[in-house]
């Protein structure tokens, strides 16, 4: 099965929120349509089949958007997260380099406690997440995100540098 790890392997779940109504004034408040819902359950029923069978992530850090925190809302009905974060680095305009630091030191400073992050789940939007893959890589080739896609990157510790395992596309 794909996903088996050895101790030192660490995967990071990015992933773009379900698809959400049409743009409004309040960008922060648009929701998750229908279709949106149903592609997050489909995702994360892919991702606990293929590397979360233990139903389980370490941490998720979500976008205080209301679209990102209904797809991480509608992922935890099938993988739990041990931890949330809503933080505002993980916003539609957030800085890739600055997300890419604040995940590799979360990671780092999570080694020496009793509960070392294995599996991270980052939920956010076009275009941070693709430019947030490129940066946790060091790859550059910028690819696109369909909504409730998740891009999965095995992530080596002493390197501050993943690679890209595969891109969940969805519906």
């Amino acid at each position: 099965m794909s996903g088996q790890s050895s101790n030192d392997d660490i995967y990071l779940f990015i992933m773009r929120h379900g698809e959400a109504e049409a743009p409004q004034i309040d960008d922060k408040r648009r929701q998750l349509t229908t279709l949106g819902r149903e592609q997050s359950k489909k995702a994360a029923s892919w991702l606990r089949e293929h590397y979360c069978s233990s139903g389980t992530v370490d941490l998720a850090l979500v976008s205080p958007y209301s679209r990102a925190r209904q797809t991480h809302d509608m992922v935890s009905l099938d993988i739990v997260s041990d931890r949330i974060e809503i933080d505002e680095e993980f916003i539609p305009s957030g800085l890739p380099k600055v997300a890419s630091d604040y995940i590799d030191a979360i990671i780092h400073n999570a080694v020496n406690t009793k509960k070392p992050i294995k599996r991270l789940l980052v939920v956010s939007h076009m275009p941070l997440v693709s430019y947030l893959v490129d940066e946790l890589c060091q790859s550059y080739t910028t690819s696109l995100f369909s909504t409730a896609s998740i891009a999965v990157i095995k992530y080596s510790l002493n390197d501050h540098k993943g690679k890209l395992i595969t891109h969940y596309q969805g519906l």
